[in-house]
């Protein structure tokens, strides 16, 4: 395992956003562990979100010029990896978000900051992957709106299974960590109760 990797993992696990245990999805299932980036609620904390989500961003998506972040919690992650990204990688990204409601007055419609103009690559930046069905939506938002797709998809955790394909036309995806990376992680540390349950998980077991 990378050290920058495990050491992302630790970090999620300090700052309470990644927790391992028993937990119920939306979905009914039952989940080794979980993951909520509502916990990085310092600018500490953002902090190291932001530089994690540019450096995947820039080593990902070299032609990006411009973040995207969906409501609610992808529009702090979108600011930090902008922020990041000039600091420690020299790239000047632009950014924007959505409401879950169009304004009417004011600053009226769906979308504010930068609104993409012809020749801009977006990147989307998210907390996590799940199966692909929400990114989906954001992306035909952007479509109708501005007549562009993304060109990538930048999140913190890509918690999919191993049979979960991502959804016909989704963009590439770059990952801080994903499954099999916490599996290691738990290897690493010794957990062989959870490690055991996250590996069922990943491979679909019940």
């Amino acid at each position: 395992m990378k050290t920058d990797t495990r050491q992302f993992v630790q970090f999620l696990v300090d700052s309470g956003c990644l927790k391992f245990g028993d937990f119920q999805l939306k979905s009914g299932d039952r989940s080794p562990f979980f993951v909520n980036l509502g916990q990085a609620d310092s600018g500490a904390k953002l902090d190291v979100l932001g530089r994690a989500l540019a450096a995947a961003a820039a080593a990902a998506f070299p032609q990006a010029t411009l973040l995207f972040g969906p409501a609610y919690k992808g529009i702090a992650l979108a600011v930090a990896t902008a922020a990041a990204a000039w600091r420690h990688h020299n790239r000047d990204f632009r950014f924007f978000y959505d409401r879950k409601e169009a304004k009417t007055h004011g600053e009226r419609g769906l979308f504010i900051g930068h609104l993409p103009q012809p020749g801009e690559a977006v990147v989307l930046v998210d907390d996590v992957l799940s199966d692909g069905g929400t990114k989906v939506a954001a992306m035909a938002a952007i479509e109708a709106a501005f007549q562009t797709r993304p060109v990538g998809i930048v999140v913190a955790v890509d918690r999919r299974r191993r049979a979960t394909p991502l959804p016909t036309g989704l963009p590439p995806v770059a990952a801080v960590v994903t499954l099999p990376d916490l599996c290691d992680y738990l290897a690493e540390t010794g957990d062989a109760v959870r490690l055991n349950a996250m590996q069922k998980f990943y491979e679909g077991e019940k």
